[in-house]
């Protein structure tokens, strides 16, 4: 395998945005952005051996600068998903983080996603993009650097590996904000794709979808995975948990939750016979269908668009908002002097 690097697009006159493309021997690749760390496409074949692009995108790199088109593909950090009213305290200290989104912190205040990052080392089947924050920047505590190596092996595994390094203890909770769609079909949504989600409690949450602290049984409700099913079945079921017309935006409680390399998530698409098995370290999974999305974007790669439910988000991290429960949910913070690892796979296969 070997990488091949080209021009993107600028997001102003003194900003370059790059492309870097994995492909396997198989023919399967990845394409990754500059533009905060992300996968800009992700070509995998059907049962047939036809490849076929399974991430939503667009072909402008402005585009994803766009909160409103929902994180594209790209890294979050330092803290992925919700802060309630902006603000915690870690070690003694008050954090004060972006009110990006009401009132609360959204995906750190989305700098990490936003912004070219560094390409620290390539190889014939990797790349690691690196980001620096100085101790202080949108709130949080400590000079700290992250690094994503993102690996494409002969078996069309996609591993994703976050380090980050800071001078004194902090927090940490990176993801990927990837959107799939198996079918590779740009007519079809994602409500006929089945899914299994290996948890068996979800974190409550009020109103504005923020945490109570609550964790509840997904038995007996619109809420359970632990069979796979299309998602398409209950997603517009009232509940309380759910906002009406948006569907699931939530997060699973992972049956391991002690660190342990374990698989969370089966999604499979019947109609292509793709199926993709999420394997994490880490005790969450926020699960998104793109309710958030307009369903008159013209936005997107070609012809595949990116509107309403029309790809999934499967989200590792650690629970919403775990920076303001760090005695009831499930956490480990980053020690000062310590690299902090955590890793994530996409593994593909196709069914006959």
């Amino acid at each position: 395998m070997a990488i091949e690097k080209r021009f993107f697009g600028n997001l102003d006159e003194n900003t370059p945005i790059y492309l870097y493309k994995i492909t396997n021997a198989q023919g399967a690749s990845v394409t990754l952005q500059t533009l905060g760390a992300g996968i800009q496409s992700l070509c995998m074949p059907d049962r047939d051996g036809n490849l076929a692009d399974v991430v939503l995108g667009f072909d402008d790199p402005k585009l994803y600068t766009d909160p409103d088109y929902g994180y594209q593909g790209l890294t979050v950090g330092r803290w992925a998903n919700r802060i309630r009213d902006g603000k915690f305290t870690f070690h003694g200290r008050e954090c004060h983080t972006p009110q990006n989104q009401g009132s609360w912190t959204l995906h750190g205040g989305g700098r990490f996603s936003f912004t070219p990052w560094e390409v620290a080392e390539t190889g014939d089947d990797y790349i690691v993009f690196s980001r620096f924050s100085p101790d202080g920047e949108d709130g949080f505590p400590g000079d700290f650097t992250m690094t994503v190596k993102y690996t494409l092996t002969q078996d069309n595994v996609l591993r994703i590996e976050y380090t980050v390094n800071s001078d004194v203890d902090t927090v940490a909770n990176p993801t990927n904000h990837a959107y799939f769609n198996l079918s590779g079909d740009p007519n079809k949504t994602v409500e006929a794709h089945t899914l299994q989600i290996l948890a068996d409690a979800f974190t409550e949450t009020d109103a504005s979808q923020l945490p109570t602290g609550v964790l509840s049984p997904v038995k007996g409700t619109m809420m359970d995975f632990t069979q796979p099913h299309p998602i398409g079945d209950r997603i517009d079921e009232p509940f309380r948990a759910v906002i009406d017309g948006v569907g699931y935006d939530n997060n699973y409680c992972l049956r391991s939750r002690d660190g342990s390399f374990a698989p969370a998530a089966v999604l499979a698409d019947p109609s292509s016979g793709r199926k993709m098995t999420v394997v994490t370290d880490l005790p969450g999974l926020q699960l998104y269908c793109g309710g958030w999305l307009s369903r008159d974007y013209t936005v997107g790669k070609g012809d595949s668009l990116v509107t309403y439910r029309r790809g999934v988000a499967l989200e590792t991290q650690f629970y919403p908002d775990t920076v303001n429960f760090p005695d009831s949910f499930p956490f480990w913070y980053v020690k000062g002097g310590v690299p902090f690892t955590t890793v994530t796979e996409f593994r593909f296969t196709a069914d006959a």
